[in-house]
């Protein structure tokens, strides 16, 4: 019977030093010119460099492709009021505008009007109050026609905001009779007694009112009143905790609606003493949202 026993098997490898050269011109191994074999080292080097720059770029490329794809299929859609199509669109959370900017300018009758953006903003559940900041506006304003007080808003204010549909009407408002005023805002009796700020009024605790009149010439007013309504005029902060403004979630005039924000809390904390409404409601949103509870020093 014949022999089928096999020879011993040889493999060939390519040396790891020629593995990027096209050809057998380019194996400097056997080269004894010291200037030809550093010539066809550095060639090698330089081709062994841009093939990993290639292969770097192209993994890169590919990587971030498939970062991007997992964040769109997984981006929340926010529905926006599309005003050019005055219809509610549907938007990828990347594509809504954040304005750093004020979005309501201080009033000034040289400045150009401002650009109107097709969609304006995240809407939110009931599709009426579209930031919680104008929702602070608009329980300002609310307040201060139950009050009948809207006469002491600057004419120009109100006809650049359009809070109003018929402008020309609201300085012809008198005081509602107490009775239809609701307990919260019926004036103190410090209120009655001390020329204040106007723009207390509009708050529907009066042990607030009264911590901010008592201090008056202590802190700066007009701060105050920007950090009521900061984030309309000044612009938003980009970080969540650089707020120092108000949130309200209910009726105007319900101070169960109305929320400190942490901010606010801390600049301001030393006037919320004995405003334990406030504080009660601040806690309750607070705690909705799983948030520890902000407490004042009495």
């Amino acid at each position: 019977m014949a022999s089928t026993h096999a020879g011993p098997e040889i493999r060939l490898v390519v040396k790891a030093e020629l593995v990027h050269a096209r050809d057998g011109g380019e194996d400097w191994t056997g080269v004894r010119d010291s200037k030809t074999r550093r010539k066809l080292q550095n060639r090698l080097n330089v081709r062994a460099h841009r093939r990993r720059r290639a292969a770097e770029t192209e993994a890169l490329a590919a990587a971030t492709e498939t970062f991007t794809r997992q964040i769109l299929e997984t981006e929340p859609q926010i529905p926006c009021w599309n005003e050019t199509r005055q219809t509610i669109s549907t938007v990828p959370l990347h594509q809504i505008p954040k304005p750093k900017a004020p979005l309501i300018p201080y009033a000034n009758p040289n400045s150009p009007p401002p650009p109107t953006l097709e969609l304006i903003f995240p809407l939110t559940p009931d599709h009426l109050i579209t930031l919680t900041q104008y929702n602070v506006l608009r329980a300002s304003m609310t307040n201060l026609r139950l009050l009948g007080a809207l006469h002491t808003v600057p004419r120009e204010c109100v006809l650049a905001l359009s809070v109003v549909p018929a402008p020309t009407t609201i300085f012809e408002t008198s005081p509602m009779p107490e009775m239809e005023v609701p307990p919260s805002l019926i004036p103190t009796r410090l209120q009655r007694s001390v020329e204040h700020d106007k723009y207390i009024n509009v708050l529907p605790c009066g042990v607030f009112r009264d911590n901010l009149i008592r201090a008056k010439g202590s802190y700066d007013g007009l701060l105050m009143r920007r950090d009521i309504l900061g984030a309309l005029w000044e612009g938003f902060p980009e970080n969540e905790n650089e707020r120092t403004d108000l949130v309200v979630w209910g009726e105007p005039w319900d101070v169960k609606g109305w929320e400190v924000s942490e901010g606010f809390w801390r600049k301001w904390g030393w006037l919320l003493k004995g405003c334990t409404e406030v504080l009660a409601a601040t806690n309750y949103w607070r705690g909705v949202r799983g948030e520890e509870s902000l407490v004042v020093d009495i």
